[in-house]
Formats: structure tokens, C-alpha cells, sequence
């Protein structure tokens, strides 16, 4: 819950970033920004994606069985590998700027890929003291972290933004300085997370209950084996999005958009549609990274009942997030969007876009949560290959889907949310199909039905507000009626005993909403 708390006030902090940032630069140089900060994330993704996972999975069993040297080995080693390995990828993206916008042919986003390259270095940092600590099961340097990157972006991005605004330099100018705030962002927070580290290893106190260490050898092989499945696994996910982004904006122009059409149609995918859409994802993930360490820990000890308790709980919290977001965002797209977004001045995109957009990916919400989960989970227990396998069967799906559809003139920018629905649909089917050989699996009542039972109630309190203040309070009508739909669920959540006492008790004040539920 700590990492959730982080994990929102993060993304609110972002979304004070991305919002006013599309209004004042627009959907093209929001096209471009996207473009950009995709190319830097497949980067970041091969430099540290499984670091965090494998870090917290070696020393939270190396912890649990009692081996404090070989905490601190691990950490030693992976602080110089990785470090190493994020230098090398932010000079491979600075220097391969070029090619890259030419392979995608988008040369727009040459300048920000640029401004951005630095930031892989800075990411691969936290990346390990995140590790780390989450293997000692303190989720508040993550948390922390999560804050500081998205306060340096907010305002360096936003600043650095109105500079070139006021300077009157071009789209892709623009864009670069505004994208050079997330670098800003994260060298903030790797220095934190390095002063945090650094006091926190001299509070410490050895627990060495077993002098059992293993050689940097044993353990780089370990490593390596534990963070090359993890990375391939999140390196799918970005590949994907990465040809996405190249394909998108390509097929756009070969059915009669120009360039800068097509970047404002992506702009408005990514810059929109996508940014809510993600929204509730990221909390989720954040369950999924608290997830991993208690599952492996547990599986270090032999303790199959605690796993299968700790997997439930995770299940059940995500559905209770996913599933009121997929209906919340169904019924009311549009007047979000429109009340968040600004519409598009120069006339290149339909004003109903965005709404349109989001409500196709609103379908995906639960799929995501449930891969983001049976990904972690599959991996807390040994099970390394399977989500690499299936998150590249998905991403397959995902790519011939969007060339065909958006290739289709009639169904252009739509076929892409079309496909990411295919997608994770398809990933979280074979996901549960694998993990309930090794897992007993929760009650299917519970997890799904009676919350989307809610959810049906829910949505119609929503539609019902908003309907009638919508003539005298225009698109602010969305805020009532978001809180009536809030109170509604809640309320149909505990009459239909929809929530479990074991849950509850994982949130803040947990013994306390217990008792005053009386569950």
C-alpha cells in the first residue's frame, strides 16, 4: 500500500505534467514527445527492467534464509553491472538518434530522442537501490522515487517547455525541451535514492543467522539467469509499443495523412487516451512489484499456503481498482477527456477522438492488471519462461492487428486500441491457463463477479449524475458524478461481502475499517 500510495501521487503529479503540457503545446508536439519518450523506454527497458524483479527476489530469499553478507554481495554486484550497462544504452540512444527517427520515418523526434538519452543512465541507478530495498520488503525508497521523478518532470518539463514556447522555436524543438525534464527528473532522483542508500547501510545492522555466501560468480550467474527472462519479458511489452510507434505513425501516412497528421492522430492516442488509460495500471503494477518479494520469500521457505494467501489478496485488490476504471471510463470518456484535455486547435483530429479511444481501451483495463500480476507471480516462483512466451505471443497479435487495421482507411488510429485489447486479452487467458498448474487460484466469485456486480451499479449512478447536471455544470458534471459512483460502489461492495477481511487488513487503518465493517 505504500508503493500504491507512492504510485498515486506520482501519476497525479504526472498528470499535472502531461495535461497542461498538451495544452500549451498542442497534438503534434505531443505526437512527438510520445514518439520520443517510447524509443528511450525500450532503452531503459533492456538496461534495468529486470533489475528491480531480480534484485528483490535474490536478496529477499537470500534475507529470509538468514545470509545478510550475501544481501550486501548481491547489491555490490549488481550495482556495478548495471551501472555499467545504463551508461553504455544512453550513448548507444544518443548517438543512434538518427537512425532510429529514420527507421520510423519520423524525423520530427530526432531531437528529443536526444534529450532524453542521458536519462537511461539515472534510471538504471534507482533501478538497483529499488531492488534492493524492496527485497528487504521497504517500499518506501521506490515510492520516494517515484515522487521525485515526477515533481522534476512536472516543472523542469513544463519550464523548460514555456522557454522554447516563448523563444518560438519549432514542434520538434519543443518537444525536446519539454521530454529533457524527465532526464532532469531522474537525476534528481538517483541522487536521492544514492543519499538514501548510503544513510541507510550505515543504520543498518547485520542479521547473519547463516554464514552461507555464495561466489560473485555463483551470484553474477544467478543474476544473470533471474534478470534476462524478467528482461525479456518487459522488453516484449516495449518492443511492441516501439514497432506501435514507428508502425502507427507510418501506416497513418500510407492511407493519406501527412506527417504532421499523423503525429497529431498519435499524439492524441498516446497523449490522451493512453495517459488515463494507463492510470489505473500503474497502481496496479505497484501491487505486483509488492507482490513479487512476499511470493518469493514465501516460496524460499517452503510456504505454499502463504503464497497462495499473498497471490489472492494481490487478485482481488486489482480487480476491485481494474474493473470500476473499465466501467467508470466507459460511461464517462468523453466528458473526462473533454474536461481534461484541450481540443485541438488546428482542426487536424476529430474533437471526440480521445473519448472514443479511451472507451475501446477501457475493455483492456482488467486483462493488464490480471498480466501485470500473473507476471510477477509466475516469476516469484521459478516460472521464468512463461511470460516471456506468452507476452511475445500477445505482442505478435498486438502488431498484425494494428498493421492490418490501422492500415484500413476507414479504421485508421482505432485499430490500435483495438489491438492492445487483443492483446492483453489473449496474455491473461494464457497466463491463468500456466499459473493454476503450480497454484490454487482465487475463487472466481469474488475475484470477478460480485465487484462487477458493483460496477454495474456503479456505472449507472455515474450515467445518471452526470446526465443531470451535465446541462447546468457542462463537462464538470464528471466530478459529482465520479464521487456519487464512488460512494455507490463502495456501498455495494460490502453488501454483496465482496470484500475479504485478510484484504482489508493489507490496506492503511486496516483494523480499523474491519471493525467498522465487521467483517
Amino acid at each position: 500500500m505504500i508503493l500504491v500510495a507512492g504510485t498515486l501521487i506520482a501519476k497525479l503529479i504526472s498528470a499535472a505534467f502531461k495535461i497542461p503540457l498538451q495544452h500549451y503545446i498542442g497534438n503534434t508536439c505531443m505526437g512527438i514527445f510520445n514518439s520520443a519518450y517510447q524509443y528511450y523506454t525500450i532503452m531503459f527497458v533492456i538496461a534495468t527492467a529486470g533489475v528491480p524483479v531480480a534484485l528483490s527476489k535474490l536478496v529477499s530469499e537470500a534475507n529470509a534464509l538468514g545470509r545478510s553478507q550475501e544481501v550486501k554481495r548481491i547489491a555490490k554486484l549488481a550495482g556495478i553491472t548495471f551501472f555499467s550497462f545504463g551508461a553504455l544504452c544512453s550513448v548507444a540512444l544518443f548517438f543512434g538518434a538518427d537512425l532510429i527517427a529514420k527507421l520510423s520515418n519520423n524525423p520530427m523526434a530526432i531531437q528529443a530522442i536526444r534529450a532524453i538519452s542521458p536519462a537511461v543512465f539515472f534510471v538504471a541507478v534507482v533501478a538497483v537501490v529499488r531492488g534492493y530495498f524492496q527485497g528487504m520488503s521497504n517500499m518506501i525508497p521506490t515510492a520516494l522515487s517515484q515522487i521525485i521523478e515526477a515533481s522534476g518532470k512536472v516543472v523542469l518539463g513544463l519550464v523548460f517547455a514555456y522557454f522554447a514556447g516563448v523563444k518560438g522555436f519549432s514542434d520538434p524543438i519543443k518537444a525536446a525541451f519539454a521530454i529533457f525534464g524527465v532526464t532532469v527528473g531522474e537525476i534528481l532522483a538517483a541522487v536521492t535514492m544514492l543519499f538514501y542508500a548510503a544513510s541507510a547501510t550505515k543504520k543498518s545492522q547485520a542479521n547473519n543467522l547463516n554464514d552461507h555466501c555464495r561466489s560473485y560468480k555463483e551470484l553474477f550467474r544467478v543474476l544473470l539467469l533471474t534478470v534476462i527472462p524478467v528482461t525479456l519479458t518487459s522488453s516484449v511489452t516495449s518492443l511492441t509499443t516501439l514497432i506501435d510507434t514507428g508502425m502507427l505513425v507510418r501506416r497513418l501516412q500510407e492511407v493519406g495523412y501527412t506527417l504532421e497528421q499523423s503525429n497529431a492522430l498519435y499524439g492524441v492516442y498516446t497523449g490522451q487516451a493512453f495517459t488515463m488509460f494507463n492510470f489505473p495500471q500503474t497502481l496496479i503494477t505497484a501491487l505486483a512489484t509488492a507482490v513479487l518479494p512476499a511470493m518469493a520469500g514465501a516460496y524460499a521457505q517452503q510456504n505454499h499456503t502463504m503464497a497462495a494467501k499473498n497471490m489472492g489478496s494481490a487478485m482481488r485488490i486489482a480487480m476491485l481498482i481494474a474493473l470500476p476504471a473499465c466501467v467508470g471510463y466507459i460511461v464517462l470518456a468523453h466528458p473526462i477527456i473533454n474536461l481534461l484535455f484541450a481540443e485541438d486547435a488546428s482542426g487536424l483530429v476529430d474533437k471526440n477522438l480521445g473519448g472514443s479511444l479511451l472507451m475501446v481501451l477501457s475493455l483492456a483495463i482488467p486483462c493488464v492488471a490480471l498480466v501485470g500480476l500473473t507476471n510477477a507471480i509466475l516469476q516469484a516462483i521459478g516460472q521464468m519462461k512463461i511470460p516471456v512466451i506468452t507476452m511475445l505471443i500477445g505482442g505478435m497479435c498486438k502488431i498484425g492487428l494494428n498493421y492490418f487495421l490501422v492500415g484500413n482507411p476507414k479504421i485508421h488510429i482505432y485499430g490500435a486500441p483495438v489491438g492492445t485489447l487483443a492483446c492483453y486479452t489473449l496474455i491473461a487467458t494464457l497466463n491463468l491457463m500456466f499459473l493454476r498448474k503450480y497454484i490454487k487460484l482465487p475463487k472466481i466469485g469474488k475475484l470477478f463477479i460480485r465487484p462487477f456486480t458493483a460496477c454495474i451499479g456503479m456505472g449507472a449512478a455515474a450515467t445518471i449524475i452526470y446526465r443531470l447536471l451535465a446541462d447546468s455544470l457542462g463537462n464538470i458534471a464528471v466530478l459529482p458524478a465520479i464521487c456519487a459512483a464512488a460512494v455507490v460502489y463502495a456501498v455495494l461492495l460490502v453488501a454483496l461481502n465482496a470484500l475479504e477481511k485478510d484484504d482489508m487488513l493489507m490496506l492503511p487503518a486496516g483494523k480499523s475499517l474491519v471493525k467498522l465493517l465487521r467483517l
